[in-house]
């Protein structure tokens, strides 16, 4: 009896060393799984990386972790959840305010902007999700609207990109606006993924969706002085001029002088907003794709 207990004894240590020693050449041979790229590549900092000049991320803070604004004051600053780590959670109050822009920012000749938003319909005026402010203009020199549409599942979208010419770029006065035939449909109450470019080189605006770019006519897409079919000249590339300042969330009237106080109908952004990137050129299709994709895989 006592010789059998023995022999299963050394039986049950002979099997456990064999399945450490199993486990223990599985663990050294199987290394973790890579991420399958996507667009080509693995991560969204890794999208026209060369060209990124402003990132805002919102994790905790207002910083940019690229330093293309830098010096920033928050006013009622507070964080919800973001479609990566944290967002910035606006309000009817709250805006950040930047002191220093760099001039890779400045001087600007093409632009991508791109960013996640998640908000819901407003009335009375139009919100500001961003600006970079010119001394001289009342308009500035670059920003994205939101117009107030009330209970709706539309929106009227704004951009803004100046010229040192008479008029600024046209369409609806002074803006690029997303209005009646090309208004924004099912944009509120959850994360939208929003890039919208200007390429210098061919005078051209597009905007995209959750990764997708929307077919603009040409009054919308070609930015020029006059009709393009019949010879007109496009706008080039951009010129920013007299910037003083970014702000997050709210007008460049917002900031004091040497602006005068906001409009009523100028409204602070309400919404959430995560990832927010400038970069020095118009990003191409496989870009935004990717940016997009990989932004919502939280990479």
């Amino acid at each position: 009896m006592k010789k059998n207990k023995s022999v299963f004894l050394l039986s049950f240590v002979l099997a456990s060393i064999v399945l450490v020693s199993c486990e223990d050449s599985i663990d050294k041979v199987n290394s973790p799984i890579p991420y399958e790229s996507i667009g080509g590549y693995d991560s969204s900092d890794d999208v026209a990386a060369t060209h990124l000049v402003s990132k805002l991320s919102f994790d905790g803070n207002i910083a940019d972790s690229k330093s293309g604004v830098t010096g920033g004051v928050g006013t009622n600053v507070t964080y919800g959840t973001g479609i990566k780590g944290e967002a910035y959670q606006g309000s009817s109050t709250s805006f950040i305010a930047y002191a220093n822009v760099a001039n890779s920012v400045i001087n600007l000749k093409h632009i991508s902007v791109s960013m996640w938003i998640k908000t819901n319909p407003h009335t009375g005026g139009a919100q500001s999700i961003f600006m970079l402010p010119k001394k001289t203009d009342f308009w500035g020199n670059i920003f994205t609207l939101i117009e107030g549409t009330g209970p709706a599942t539309t929106m009227l979208m704004k951009n803004h990109i100046q010229k040192d010419v008479v008029p600024s770029i046209p369409w609806a006065g002074q803006f690029i606006e997303h209005a009646g035939a090309n208004v924004l449909n099912n944009m509120f109450g959850a994360w939208k993924h929003i890039v919208w470019t200007y390429n210098g080189t061919n005078s051209t605006y597009s905007l995209y969706i959750d990764g997708q770019k929307l077919a603009l006519p040409a009054s919308i897409s070609k930015r020029y002085a006059s009709d393009p079919l019949t010879g007109g000249v496009g706008y080039g590339e951009l010129a920013n001029s007299e910037v003083s300042k970014f702000i997050i969330g709210g007008y460049q009237q917002h900031l004091g002088s040497p602006w005068g106080t906001p409009d009523g109908w100028m409204l602070n952004y309400t919404g959430l907003l995560d990832e927010f990137r400038i970069y020095d050129s118009a990003l191409t299709d496989n870009e935004v794709t990717a940016l997009y994709k990989l932004e919502k895989d939280k990479r």
